[in-house]
């Protein structure tokens, strides 16, 4: 298998894992219009409060790491197409994690995705 398709996949797989932990965070923060303390200083207060944000952080900068990697050992058209599996997990992890609703519209723009990857894949 490739190199540069292993890192990508492992990249793409953090940077979903630290989307969910973002997410899950933002749910919990909460920011008052009427409050004493300006929007940003009650975001900072939040973004402190939750070790789930850090997490999301520390997996998006390692996903980063192995993109970087990618990108020395493949093409940049190969590594960029494959790049677009991220929205393929997302969808996915969004539906494990957070119980989105996977809609008919939503998959069948995934599986385009999928079929747009495949078909430049094999040209």
């Amino acid at each position: 298998m490739n190199k540069a398709l292993i890192l990508v996949l492992i990249a793409e797989f953090l940077m979903v894992a630290g989307q969910i932990c973002f997410k899950k965070s933002a749910n919990r923060i909460n920011i008052e219009k009427t409050a004493a303390k300006p929007w940003i200083i009650q975001l900072l207060d939040g973004v402190l409060a939750y070790p789930l944000l850090w997490l999301g952080a520390a997996a998006m900068t390692a996903g980063l790491l192995f993109w970087i990697s990618a990108l020395t050992n493949g093409q940049l058209s190969f590594v960029c197409l494959l790049g677009s599996a991220e929205y393929i997990m997302a969808l996915f992890a969004a539906r494990l994690f957070l119980n989105e609703k996977i809609t008919k519209t939503k998959l069948i723009g995934t599986l385009l995705i999928t079929l747009g990857v495949i078909l430049t894949a094999v040209s």
